[in-house]
């Protein structure tokens, strides 16, 4: 006959507590390497897909910096400057390409990272407006396009533009349209102020004959550079771009960037070196073929990795306090012709 049992005894109580304590510390440890596992892929995927993506933006710009059209072989076509020449960094639309430090640019007080560069870019946009008569000599800029609260396409009242053709171009700012009818519209480039812009040097186009065909695309300078984040994680930074003085927060978690410019020396349209952007001179910006960029990313979240991990960027192996908070940090680096320099 069976008996009931009437309880546990202590020696039994033990062994199951310790069974079960083993059995919670597997547990308990499975989910931490699960964790860790995720986290740090997490970490890998997002820098490699965020390294990836700030150097395609700045890498189209880079490329197009000099475009005005398809006069833009700086080296056989000649584009005048139509506007003063006193407006400021916007409208030095003669320097295609230029460096900075973080601590000398021109863009006045938007929090550079300390121990960045800047990046200067003018270009003009993708979208162009081809005119439909000749501009004559009262210079009329005529496209098939309706103005439509003070802009026709892209291009507003007040912005910079440029005419060209594939022989030669001009650069002057839009005052105002007037509509033609049938659906288009003149551009009309006074000498009148527009918000404080730099003014056209006359209503003619100096003079320059331009033929049905001929594009007007808006002229845009493009300015990247690193600066604290002010829409993700605190305390991390991010690559920023200023279009035409309007500053755009765009790919998270960059912490700094470093540019090198590919100088043409001898006039071959070949570049012989690359410099800093200190080194270059203010009369040599128009030799520079090439520019070679280079990222620092970092993961968003601190204590990612076991241990502080040591980097080297720029030439400087960094193994100090910068390293204490293990993040993730990889270096993306990337080299890219001015397509209107390169022969």
């Amino acid at each position: 006959m069976m008996r009931k049992q009437q309880g546990l005894s202590l020696i039994e109580l033990m062994i199951s507590l310790t069974l079960g304590i083993v059995l919670m510390t597997g547990v308990v440890q499975m989910f931490i390497t699960s964790r860790t596992t995720f986290t740090t892929q997490q970490a890998v995927s997002r820098i490699q897909e965020s390294g990836r993506m700030a150097v395609e933006f700045l890498s189209q710009d880079i490329r197009m910096a000099g475009y005005r059209g398809c006069a833009s072989r700086e080296s056989t076509q000649q584009i005048e400057m139509g506007i003063e020449q006193d407006g400021g960094y916007l409208y030095d639309f003669d320097t295609s390409i230029r460096g900075y430090s973080s601590d000398d640019h021109p863009m006045g007080d938007v929090g550079v990272a300390d121990g960045s560069e800047v990046l200067v870019i003018r270009r003009a946009g993708n979208t162009s407006m081809p005119i439909v008569n000749p501009t004559g000599n009262n210079a009329n800029i005529e496209v098939a396009v309706e103005e439509e609260d003070d802009c026709v396409g892209e291009v507003c009242r007040g912005d910079t533009v440029v005419i060209s053709d594939c022989t030669q171009g001009r650069v002057f700012q839009v005052t105002n349209f007037q509509n033609v009818g049938g659906g288009g519209s003149k551009i009309v480039h006074s000498q009148a102020n527009v918000d404080g812009k730099p003014k056209n040097l006359d209503s003619k186009l100096g003079g320059q004959q331009f033929g049905p065909g001929s594009e007007v695309l808006k002229m845009s300078t493009l300015t990247y550079y690193i600066a604290d984040s002010e829409f993700g994680v605190p305390g991390t930074r991010s690559l920023w771009r200023e279009q035409d003085g309007e500053a755009a927060e765009l790919i998270e978690g960059v912490e700094n960037m470093k540019v090198g410019f590919g100088v043409d020396t001898d006039g071959d349209g070949i570049p012989d070196e690359y410099q800093d952007y200190n080194e270059v001179g203010d009369d040599n910006w128009g030799n520079v073929q090439a520019v070679r960029v280079a990222l620092l990313m970092q993961s968003l979240e601190e204590n990612v990795v076991d241990e502080p991990q040591p980097y080297r960027f720029d030439g400087e192996d960094v193994d100090d306090e910068r390293i204490e908070d293990r993040r993730m940090r990889q270096v993306f680096t990337s080299t890219v012709g001015i397509r209107g320099r390169l022969d």
